[in-house]
């Protein structure tokens, strides 16, 4: 073989040779960092697992009126004496639970109302429902809005017009309306006894305002009856001629309804079909969502 043929032999297999090497190495990385992958999914399923029980925990203690033994705690939450207190020790060294004078039971502190107030302080029920409705204005094409209860009246927070409907609704931010002929006011009604609708009604009167007005006490009452038993009110042209508007509780941590959210067009645009089979399900949806952010849990 001539020399130069030689040489580029050689050269040719030196350069050869790294690649092999390479190709070796690559099945080695992928299974590396495979492990790795399994490793920090591992870890974080872990993390998460402890901080549902320490959640659990708290939540345990907080529907205690008193001093709770270990030894309760451990059987109700299914969870190792061992295993517990590495919790309460965590929650005791950071100031939210404290253990009785003489080794006794264990109590949550007042610490966790201060996180309480803090939330409530700073986040307002219209920025956290803001984007709730601009996605059921979106998705229904109709429009919506948030309202609570001030002194006998129906005040809106927040309202929304779908840029597809023809209505041209008289709501405005920050007004009132009147409880009896709306349906966000029949869902803020449902919260009050029979007694405290009818002394608001003494003292507001039911003032007719279209010819579909309910202006009979009884009959009123007997409408707003039907809020807890079927989950939403309605507004049939009783309010303004025309228009037609649905609407559903917004409930608390406490279980009490503190505002409604409704969903409002022209008659034409709610019919029953419509109502029955699209908005309201809708609408069950964003409530359930809403309320859990303000700390309900469905019974």
């Amino acid at each position: 073989m001539p020399l130069r043929d030689k040489e580029t032999q050689k050269k040719t297999q030196k350069i050869s040779a790294p690649e092999t090497g390479t190709k070796r190495k690559q099945p080695q990385i992928a299974r590396k960092k495979a492990s790795q992958t399994q490793t920090l999914d591992a870890q974080a399923r872990y993390q998460s697992l402890s901080s549902v029980r320490l959640l659990s925990i708290m939540e345990c203690l907080s529907r205690q009126h008193d001093y709770v033994r270990l030894t309760d705690l451990s059987a109700e939450l299914k969870m190792t004496q061992p295993t517990l207190l590495r919790y309460l020790s965590a929650l005791i060294l950071t100031g939210y639970a404290f253990q009785e004078p003489g080794g006794g039971g264990y109590m949550l502190s007042r610490k966790v109302c201060a996180i309480s107030n803090n939330l409530q302080a700073g986040v307002s029920l219209r920025s956290l429902a803001e984007p709730f409705l601009k996605q059921l204005s979106e998705l229904l094409h109709l429009g919506v809005l948030l309202a609570v209860e001030m002194n006998g009246d129906v005040v809106y927070l927040d309202m929304l017009m779908s840029a597809t409907s023809s209505m041209q609704a008289l709501i405005r931010i920050g007004k009132d309306a009147p409880i009896h002929s709306t349906a966000s006011g029949k869902v803020l009604l449902s919260k009050h006894s029979e007694a405290e609708i009818h002394a608001m009604i003494q003292e507001k009167g039911l003032p007719r305002l279209t010819e579909h007005t309910i202006t009979d006490e009884k009959k009123l009452i007997s409408e707003i009856m039907k809020v807890g038993n079927c989950g939403y009110a309605l507004d049939n042209e009783e309010c303004e001629i025309g228009h037609r508007c649905i609407s559903v509780p917004l409930y608390d941590y406490s279980g009490k309804i503190v505002a409604a959210i409704s969903a409002f067009d022209d008659t034409d645009a709610l019919t029953d079909t419509r109502i029955k089979e699209q908005v309201l399900p809708a609408m069950k949806k964003l409530s359930g969502q809403l309320s859990a952010l303000l700390g309900w849990e469905e019974a």
